[in-house]
């Protein structure tokens, strides 16, 4: 019967459109491997110490005449003269226009680049005498754009220490100034953020 040899003929090039798809994913999947790959083995180009510092006295931050550029070989800096003291406990906004430097600022401070003239301090030491783990784990920031997880508030906390305990957590919303948002929330700590 015609209709039935056409049912039986869909089904098959169905079959063969879904293995071309599967083969097109694959090559297109295997680029984006490679490139993950070679992300992950990425050696960083950041000098180490010779005699790392493990300890953050405390949070204050400081940038004396801070030049800096992308590529040594830039004849221009993305930033030019700064010199800018925030002492520990303090809040401080950056704004600016877009590609005015506000990340390239703060990108400085954990070391996720070097200066290229100057130097910027946390805790009165320079930030390329701190062993990175330290630095990186001791520094936070809030950046332009945000992202809230699923989960509680807890849970979110947690993204920073995962063993931190309720009393921790509270200290990091005080230093924060968000305890008294968070205890605000119905069920405060335990207030589900997929709610809204």
């Amino acid at each position: 019967d015609l209709q039935t040899l056409n049912i039986y003929a869909m089904q098959i090039l169905s079959g063969v459109i879904m293995v071309a798809m599967c083969l097109n994913f694959i090559s297109l999947s295997t680029g984006s491997m490679e490139r993950i790959r070679e992300v992950l083995n990425e050696k960083t180009t950041l000098p180490k110490p010779e005699q790392p510092v493990y300890e953050v006295k405390d949070g204050s931050v400081e940038f004396k005449n801070v030049n800096f550029a992308y590529s040594q070989k830039s004849d221009v800096n993305v930033l030019s003269g700064i010199n800018l003291s925030i002492n520990a406990g303090e809040t401080v906004g950056i704004i600016g226009a877009t590609g005015s430097g506000k990340t390239s600022l703060v990108s400085l401070i954990p070391r996720l680049y070097d200066v290229s003239e100057g130097s910027v301090t946390v805790g009165g030491v320079d930030v390329r005498q701190y062993n990175m783990d330290t630095l990186r784990t001791s520094v936070a920031m809030v950046l332009q754009k945000n992202v809230l997880f699923s989960g509680t508030v807890a849970e979110n906390l947690r993204w920073g220490d995962e063993n931190a305990t309720d009393e921790e957590l509270r200290f990091a919303a005080r230093q924060a100034a968000a305890e008294e948002f968070i205890d605000a929330l119905p069920g405060g700590y335990d207030y589900d953020l997929g709610q809204g």
